[in-house]
């Protein structure tokens, strides 16, 4: 279960707050002006990530919005601050990729503007109708282990790896709990609204005096969109980019490559799928550090002799790279600590051509 922390938030100008006093039901938005008409909205921890990004881009005659979050209700708060905006339709909605905390507002905006195009890569389509009928009963049965855990923490008053669970954590983990339970309850309800307009490789769209470009690449999955606008330099990455600890699927190598190719970009903005704007390549180059640094020593520990995950695991130590993406909070250790040994574990598999040997 994800134990996020604001007080990692890089610093920046917020031009506003949709949702000041929102229940525990509802997510915070905020929102941030990027450039003339393209703003950047960040929620807030929502029951299944702990931030996410959706970009809205307004043009001559109509509007594109990258990404709808990972709740309708998210997306109602993004699409009633669009008519604040502007009275311009969406035309446009692109989904980066087929998780389901990038495409689950779909629905709000094929309803409320029926000519709606849907963009996404053919592979990303493809994933998301072989995957969401899954969900509602994935989402009872993790709902399901969650409230075990939790139970199990509450009666022995410890976290999962030994620590001594606080009065504060405590607090923040029943709340949890209960934005838990709001999040399955809205999920369970979503009306899956697929894309209508697909490509595969690359994709360009001029809308009056903006043009979009659209590429497909790895990210912490395959066929993630990523767009960029060259007049504005405004590059949007889905979740090849993530804040503040990396997300990952697919074979390290790959979403590394990915990263190369977007460092070649020059962007003045980048909006990650998850986290702040940034107005460099300094996360970049460290998400691809991080990357590089685990699938080196994975070679190294293979090469050298040895066998077991496990081992290879004990043998890999990115321990100096942790403090770069955590600041050394706790929560955010604990889950650096264990997507590094799943990324390891990615790396080893890539490297013995998705064998996984036992001594």
């Amino acid at each position: 279960m994800f134990r996020a922390t604001a007080s990692l938030w890089l610093s920046c100008l917020f031009v506003g707050v949709l949702a000041p006093h929102p229940s525990i039901a509802e997510a915070r938005i905020e929102k941030i002006q990027l450039a003339d008409g393209i703003y950047q909205f960040i929620t807030s921890a929502d029951g299944y990530v702990p931030n996410g990004n959706s970009v809205v881009v307004i043009n001559e005659s109509d509007v594109l919005v990258f990404d709808t979050f990972s709740r309708p209700s998210s997306a109602r708060q993004v699409l009633a601050e669009i008519k604040k905006l502007t009275p311009k339709p969406v035309r446009y909605v692109v989904n980066s990729h087929w998780h389901p905390d990038h495409w689950s507002g779909n629905e709000v905006f094929a309803v409320e503007f029926p000519g709606l195009e849907i963009i996404a890569s053919e592979e990303t389509r493809r994933f998301m109708l072989n995957i969401a009928n899954a969900w509602p009963s994935m989402y009872t049965s993790n709902l399901q282990k969650d409230e075990a855990e939790f139970q199990k923490e509450f009666s022995t008053n410890q976290l999962s790896d030994g620590t001594p669970l606080s009065p504060e954590q405590r607090a923040k983990d029943e709340a949890l709990r209960q934005r838990d339970r709001e999040y399955i309850g809205e999920a369970l309800k979503v009306h899956r609204t697929y894309p209508t307009l697909t490509y595969t490789d690359r994709f360009v769209l001029y809308r009056g005096g903006r043009e979009f470009q659209f590429f497909s690449m790895t990210g912490d999955a395959a066929g993630t969109t990523v767009m960029y606008l060259p007049k504005e330099k405004i590059l949007v990455t889905g979740d090849i980019l993530s804040y503040p600890v990396p997300y990952y699927t697919p074979p390290l190598s790959q979403h590394a490559h990915s990263l190369r190719m977007l460092s070649q970009f020059d962007p003045v903005t980048i909006i990650p799928g998850h986290g702040p704007a940034w107005h460099d390549h300094r996360f970049l180059n460290l998400e691809l550090s991080l990357f590089d640094s685990i699938m080196d020593q994975v070679t190294h520990a293979l090469q050298k002799g040895l066998v077991t995950v496990e081992d290879v695991q004990k043998e890999v130590n990115v321990e100096d790279l942790r403090p770069k993406f955590t600041s050394n909070d706790p929560d955010l250790d604990r889950k650096f600590r264990r997507f590094a040994k799943g990324m390891i574990e990615n790396a080893y598999r890539e490297a013995r051509d998705g064998k996984k040997f036992e001594q």
